[in-house]
C-alpha cells in the first residue's frame, strides 16, 4: 500500500490509512500526482509499454523521464542516453553496462532495472524503479553535513550494497553523493539506493582502456588516479571519503 503524502509503502495490504501521517492509502502509486517537468517527449510510448509523462532530470550523458508502465499502471523512471552520446561507442557501452551490472546484483539498496530498449532514433534506454526523494548530493548542497545518527545507518546500507556487488565481481569505482539516492521527504530520508553503475567494472574486465582514469576526484582512491588496477578496496576508500564528507562538510 502506498501513501500519496509521504510516499512510503506499507506491507499491510488491508491497511486503509498511513501509520505515519494518516493519509488514505492506495494499492499502487498514482502517476498523476507525481512531480515532473513538461517535456516534448510526453506522450511518447517506449517499447509499446512505457508512456512518458514528464522530465525528471539530466545527468552527464542521459536524461531521466517519469513514465507509466501501461501493464502494471505503476510509475517508472526511464533513463535515455542523450542523442549526441548514443552514437559514441564507448558512451553507449558504458550506459548499457549499467543495466548488465544492476541485473546481476539483487540487493534492496541497489536501484532496480526492470527493462531495457531502444528508442526510435536509436537511443538506448533503461526502465528503472521510480524513487521518491532526492540525491545525497542535493541534500549536502543544502544542508552541508548530515548528523551521524542519520549518516551512519544509511552508509551501512551503502556498504552492504557494495559488498553484494563485490561478491558478483563488480567494483563500482564512483562512490559519491550524487550516485546515492535518499528515499523519503527532503530532509527526512528513511532509506537509500545505490545509483549509476555506468562506471562499474568486472574485476577481470578489460573494457576500460589502459591509462584511462574513471571516477570522481574527491572520492577517488590513489590507484584510480594512477590508472592502476582496482579491486573492492577502491570502493571502501570511496566510502570512507564519503563518510568524511558527510560528517565534516568538506571533501
Amino acid at each position: 500500500m502506498w501513501c500519496p503524502r509521504c510516499n512510503r509503502t506499507w506491507d499491510d495490504a488491508e491497511a486503509l490509512f498511513c501509520p505515519r501521517d494518516g493519509s488514505r492509502l492506495s494499492a499502487t502509486p498514482n502517476v498523476e500526482v507525481l512531480s515532473a517537468l513538461p517535456s516534448i517527449q510526453s506522450g511518447v510510448l517506449l517499447g509499446a509499454r512505457y508512456e512518458v509523462r514528464g522530465f525528471i532530470g539530466k545527468g552527464a550523458m542521459a536524461r531521466v523521464y517519469l513514465a507509466q508502465d501501461l501493464e502494471t499502471r505503476e510509475p517508472v523512471a526511464v533513463k535515455v542516453l542523450d542523442v549526441m552520446a548514443h552514437k559514441d561507442r564507448e558512451a553507449r557501452e558504458r550506459f548499457l553496462r549499467e543495466a548488465t551490472a544492476v541485473a546481476g546484483v539483487d540487493h534492496p539498496n541497489i536501484v532496480k532495472v526492470f527493462d531495457t530498449g531502444e528508442r526510435g532514433d536509436g537511443a538506448p534506454y533503461l526502465v528503472m524503479e521510480f524513487l521518491f526523494g532526492e540525491s545525497l548530493g542535493s541534500y549536502l548542497r543544502r544542508e552541508r553535513t548530515m548528523h551521524p545518527k542519520l549518516a551512519i545507518p544509511l552508509l551501512c546500507k551503502v556498504a552492504s550494497a557494495l559488498s553484494a556487488a563485490h561478491a558478483k565481481g563488480l567494483v563500482h569505482r564512483d562512490v559519491k553523493p550524487d550516485n546515492l539516492f535518499l528515499i523519503g521527504e527532503p530532509g527526512e530520508p528513511y532509506d537509500i539506493r545505490r545509483l549509476d553503475f555506468g562506471c562499474a567494472r568486472l574485476r577481470r574486465s578489460t573494457m576500460t582502456a589502459a591509462g584511462m582514469t574513471v571516477g570522481t576526484a574527491e572520492y577517488m582512491a590513489p590507484e584510480q588516479g594512477l590508472s592502476d588496477p582496482v579491486d573492492p578496496r577502491t570502493d571502501v576508500y570511496g566510502l570512507g571519503a564519503l563518510l568524511f564528507s558527510l560528517l565534516s562538510g568538506t571533501t
